[in-house]
């Protein structure tokens, strides 16, 4: 081979590295970050673009390339994928997890430099330069990003982009550094208890709704109390450390998320009820967000419109309805969406019943012997197919104490009783059902339920007016009603029926 050959072969392969050097920055980074200097042991920041990013790691390209070509790798995906980790593990930044100050005491865009600016007056800026020193002298990082500081949120096009990429961002920081402000030590750590007052209060940072998906995304997360030390000493990562155990444990604890998932979060459309549970105690600021910040634990794409507020929510669940096909995603109570009667107002709708309930529920979920699987939001409603069972009402008593506008019902079947916790108007004159959502799926469209199943049954609370409109087809006769908590029972009998189509 000639050197001009030689060298139009190595001058391509550059070029292919420097394509998925590129891409990975234009792709996988944030839009913007902070370029951490240090002048006269003074912390100084500057706020960058991409390009920016790209000609300060100009030469890593070449480097990857000289590594790599004593490397055999196959072609392909493959190849690309091995070069871009290689790319992520060079270009690294810190990420900032933490609770707003309030009364706008954060820094925000418009205010940044893109010149090295020394720090401001403000508490707000003096908690982003410990963020940066932290990152810089800890963690080795001289890129950093801050949700406060790195959007321009006067352009709807560069919010949108960073909120559907948030949780893309956090998964390929260095290490997310999350901030307790409420939080002294180890020690105060410990004493938290959900529910609990004085000093066993939760920190606000467990209760807000973002710092959900800043909790699981990064594969690299460091705790920090409000005095800027670490809840651990020693180690630069508190995920998959056995030092760091007792904080991982702690934390299942306090959010009722399984250690596994603590370790090694996968995101996507799976334990739906499980995963709005881990949300129900959590609050936004911005109502839309409640279902924003859930975008990237789900893995599903959600365009941003903010002024729309609970239908962000609904228009969520529509989209985990598209692709969930597992009866256990009804297992809410409460308020229900204005938009359908059939799907909650909010994830703490999912909160009525205790998390081994769900986690029970959803195992049996997974069996193709129960349930609907092909259930579908329509534009008649919710189309589903259940065991409805008709029931009479044997007592009520009103509960406004607890509840306004509520009441005990207790229904009574030939072979069993239930007890519900109504809401809404009092019922007049109607016809009452259970329509059950985990039947053991029979031949020729019937469905039963038994006596020998340890857990207990599902259902809806379903009504219809004692004389029906004659052009109302039956489909469309049962209307689902609100209950405080999951309408669950036992079966004493075997008990058989044709399966009934709703459209809720």
């Amino acid at each position: 081979m000639s050197a001009s050959a030689a060298a139009t072969g190595s001058h391509d392969r550059l070029k292919y590295f420097v394509e998925v050097f590129d891409k990975y920055i234009t792709n996988e980074m944030p839009i913007r970050l902070l370029h951490i200097t240090e002048e006269d042991k003074k912390i100084k920041f500057e706020l960058v673009d991409r390009d920016f990013v790209k000609k300060h790691f100009k030469e890593v390209p070449d480097n990857i390339r000289t590594d790599f070509a004593e490397e055999m790798i196959v072609d392909g995906e493959e190849r690309e994928d091995r070069i871009k980790e290689r790319v992520k593990k060079e270009l690294k930044y810190a990420i900032l997890s933490h609770r707003w100050l309030p009364d706008n005491e954060e820094p925000f865009y418009q205010q940044m430099s893109k010149e090295p600016m020394e720090v401001p007056d403000g508490p707000g800026w003096k908690k982003l330069q410990r963020f940066c020193r932290t990152a810089k002298h800890v963690h080795n990082c001289e890129f950093a990003w801050s949700d406060t500081c790195c959007i321009d949120k006067s352009s709807s096009s560069e919010l949108d982009e960073s909120i559907r990429s948030m949780f893309r961002w956090y998964r390929n920081s260095h290490v997310c550094i999350a901030f307790l402000s409420e939080t002294a030590d180890l020690a105060a750590f410990r004493l938290q208890e959900k529910g609990g007052v004085g000093n066993k209060t939760v920190d606000v940072w467990f209760e807000r709704g973002w710092t959900l998906q800043e909790l699981l995304a990064p594969l690299q997360i460091k705790f920090y109390g409000a005095n800027w030390e670490p809840l651990i000493q020693g180690s630069t990562n508190d995920r998959n450390n056995e030092d760091s155990k007792v904080i991982i444990e702690k934390i299942s604890t306090l959010t009722d998320i399984r250690m596994d998932d603590l370790e090694s979060f996968t995101p996507g459309i799976d334990r739906v009820p499980e995963k709005m549970l881990w949300a129900s105690r959590r609050r936004t600021t911005r109502i839309e967000d409640v279902a924003y910040s859930l975008i990237g634990i789900f893995d599903i794409s959600l365009m941003i419109a903010y002024g729309e507020g609970n239908r962000a929510f609904f228009r969520l669940m529509e989209e985990v309805i598209k692709r969930y096909d597992k009866w256990d995603v009804f297992l809410w109570s409460g308020r229900r969406s204005r938009y359908n009667a059939a799907l909650p107002y909010a994830p703490r709708s999912y909160a009525g019943g205790c998390i081994e309930t769900l986690r029970n529920a959803a195992d049996l979920a997974a069996s193709y012997e129960y349930g609907d699987r092909r259930f579908a939001l329509t534009n008649h409603g919710l189309e589903i197919w259940v065991l409805v069972l008709e029931v009479e009402v044997e007592d009520i008593s009103e509960d406004t104490e607890e509840l306004p506008e509520s009441r005990c019902i207790s229904f009574k079947h030939e072979k069993f009783r239930v007890k519900v916790r109504h809401i809404g108007p009092k019922p007049r004159e109607r016809n009452w059902a259970i329509g059950v959502l985990d039947y053991y799926t029979g031949s020729e469209g019937s469905g039963h339920i038994d006596r020998l199943r340890e857990s207990l049954f599902t259902a809806f609370l379903l009504s219809s007016d004692t004389h029906p409109p004659s052009h109302l087809p039956a489909t469309a006769k049962w209307k689902k009603e609100m209950t405080k908590e999951v309408v669950r029972f036992n079966s004493p009998d075997h008990i058989d029926g044709p399966l009934t189509l709703l459209y809720l």
